[in-house]
């Protein structure tokens, strides 16, 4: 069974490696590029079976407003929710335990930071949030 997941991902690069990774390994991705358009899908009817976001977001919006509104909604409160910090910026570094104990605070199920994208890891760490029976055999 495949599932569905949430890419809230802004740069491309990231996003293309996050989505060619996931896609690979059998999920479906529905990748955005803003918390807009994020929220505009987790509003509409279907199951999503995880959120990935990007840490720090510059097309409006916060990671931790979007991380607030989904804990809210009825729809996604149970849904895990990954915030991923890719190649951090050397202040991003500084703050990160704030950003990680901000996050657990609000929700977040896991914080995923790397300067080098690992892809066998990555895909290790969001199928380990996933129920058993949605889970892909690598």
């Amino acid at each position: 069974m495949s599932t569905l997941i949430l890419g809230l991902l802004e740069e491309s690069e990231n996003s293309d490696q996050v989505i060619a990774s996931l896609e690979r390994t059998g999920h479906v991705v529905r990748a955005v590029d803003s918390f807009s358009k994020a929220v505009t899908i987790c509003s509409q009817p279907g199951h999503i079976d995880l959120i990935i976001s990007d840490v720090h977001l510059q097309n409006g919006g916060t990671v931790f407003d979007f991380l607030k509104w989904v804990r809210r909604n009825p729809e996604t409160k149970d849904v895990p929710f990954v915030l991923f910090s890719f190649r951090p910026a050397p202040l991003a570094t500084y703050l990160d335990d704030g950003l990680r104990t901000t996050a657990r605070m609000l929700g977040a199920t896991k914080y995923i930071t790397m300067d080098v994208f690992d892809e066998k890891g990555f895909c290790t760490q969001i199928n380990s949030l996933l129920p058993e029976s949605d889970k892909i055999i690598q």
